[in-house]
């Protein structure tokens, strides 16, 4: 079904009969990614958004089948970046960059995964089975008009061939983002415990625009934007995410590539 749709989008051979599959499918393989490795830029409002006087980037690692987990917290402000925390496993260490070395480790509990809100795009989770992929995404379908992708538009950016695909958020019952957490426990998931943090709920709704790989259908980049006053985030995944072997050895102040 998948590269039916595909083809349809990329050679115009035909026309999907469900445009807003291709969503679903993507959907479905990041759900299913054993490790994810997203960097996330996070404004509390649009005008913070615009300015990019200060832009913080979070960057996050982790890995379903063993629980190791790389957090870096990183600042660009006015023309200088830093990284200034990474969290190994949960352990906390703070870069000293005049003396180019990492000071720790220590305890600390903003470096559990649970409290990690930059890991994945808020949306969609990770590490789940084929069948708790399945049941997540029916529940989600089943909240009526919660998520509603539009049909796919093929599109260049830098030289690369993505699929944009523009998805309305919005409130359900008087909740938004919650939903994520029902659909969680549908699938058969404590959403109490499991690594997956869903995005801000405004109550208001959202805009998500989605830029995926047209081959491997994996999520690249997503843009989300409040219909009212809210944050707006930008993330970036890495594909493929791996966990590193020193995990303090890259010191590097990164930003996203768009």
């Amino acid at each position: 079904m998948a590269a039916a749709m595909l083809c349809a989008l990329l050679t115009g051979c035909a026309e999907p009969d469900r445009p807003e599959d291709v969503f679903w499918e993507m959907y479905r393989r990041q759900a299913t990614q054993t490790v994810v490795h997203t960097r996330r830029e996070y404004f509390e409002t649009p005008e913070a958004a615009a300015a990019r006087t200060m832009v913080r980037v979070s960057d996050e690692i982790y890995d379903y089948a063993s629980g190791r987990h790389v957090g870096t917290g990183i600042e660009h402000w006015r023309g200088r970046s830093v990284v200034r925390t990474r969290c190994v496993d949960g352990a906390q260490y703070g870069y000293l960059p005049s003396r180019q070395v990492w000071d720790g480790p220590e305890s600390s509990a903003l470096c559990q995964v649970s409290s990690r809100p930059g890991l994945g795009d808020g949306v969609i989770p990770g590490g789940l089975t084929d069948s708790q992929a399945e049941e997540m995404i029916a529940s989600l379908r089943g909240a009526h008009h919660f998520l509603t992708p539009l049909a796919p538009v093929p599109v260049d950016v830098d030289g690369h061939r993505y699929l944009r695909i523009e998805v309305r958020v919005r409130p359900v019952e008087g909740f938004d983002m919650p939903h994520l957490l029902f659909a969680l426990r549908d699938a058969g998931l404590d959403p109490g415990t499991y690594p997956f943090q869903p995005a801000d709920d405004t109550r208001g709704g959202a805009d998500l625009t989605y830029y995926a790989d047209p081959v491997t259908l994996l999520p690249e980049f997503v843009h989300r934007r409040p219909l009212r006053a809210g944050p707006v985030v930008r993330v970036e995944y890495l594909h493929p995410a791996t966990v590193p072997e020193n995990p303090l050895a890259d010191t590097t102040p990164w930003t996203l590539r768009w």
